[in-house]
């Protein structure tokens, strides 16, 4: 009932946040009942962005809610997957956020070292790291890749601790953002690089505008939520 509920009042915009609010009743992680792939050939289909598992990854059929810290406001919903050699963990987010501009992209990305550095006097341009935009178009046929250190304490993800974390936005004008959470073990980390190009052309913006169908968008959102707090 309350699956039902939340979904008939939840907009298009604000759907990523009744998925949120599940979780803080129902537990933040939630097993994932269908394949991956089916969810991100979706999101092509309907966004116009080739969105794959990356290369050397495998997927923990797992999905769980994230955010920097315990007293962080909001959080973002994620498919989880693992690199091979278990030393990296990468987060999906499961919607692709609607078109922001690339100011509110930074608003965001501020809001969240504030919450996690836990002070108002700090220079955003001292923690966050853009690539240039002939690497964005490169990797992605995107505008801009946007990266910051989330400082966090070492914890435990299975027989793995991981120690490090890096948060990542990778944007282009009029189209969706995508985010994602990057987990490194102390080995891992000193591949980041090798593991962050796993995802080069694997995430792709098509060139067709971004129009969605609201009946077609709004049917796909109820089938996906459904199987995810399927619990049978």
């Amino acid at each position: 009932m309350f699956t039902k509920t939340v979904f008939y009042y939840l907009r298009k915009s604000s759907f990523i946040v009744g998925l949120f609010l599940y979780t803080l009743v129902d537990g933040a992680t939630l097993s994932a009942q269908y394949a991956v792939s089916d969810g991100l050939d979706s999101i092509e289909a309907i966004f116009h962005i080739k969105y794959e598992i990356p290369k050397d990854f495998k997927d923990l059929n797992t999905v769980q809610s994230w955010k920097p810290n315990k007293s962080s406001p909001g959080g973002t919903f994620c498919y989880v997957f693992e690199s091979k050699d278990k030393q990296c963990r990468v987060l999906y987010n499961v919607f692709p956020a609607y078109p922001e501009c690339t100011c509110y992209t930074r608003d965001k990305i501020y809001r969240e070292l504030k919450s996690v550095l836990d002070t108002d006097d700090f220079i955003l341009n001292d923690y966050l790291h853009i690539l240039s935009v002939n690497e964005a178009q490169a990797r992605f046929n995107a505008d801009s890749i946007f990266f910051y250190n989330v400082p966090t304490v070492a914890f435990n993800m299975g027989a793995e601790i991981f120690t490090h974390c890096t948060r990542m936005f990778i944007t282009k004008p009029n189209k969706p953002v995508l985010d994602f959470v990057w987990y490194f073990t102390d080995e891992g980390k000193k591949k980041e690089k090798k593991y962050l190009q796993k995802i080069s052309k694997r995430i792709w913006y098509n060139d067709s505008d971004w129009d969605v169908d609201d009946q077609r968008w709004e049917a796909w959102m109820k089938k996906h939520f459904e199987e995810l707090t399927n619990k049978n």
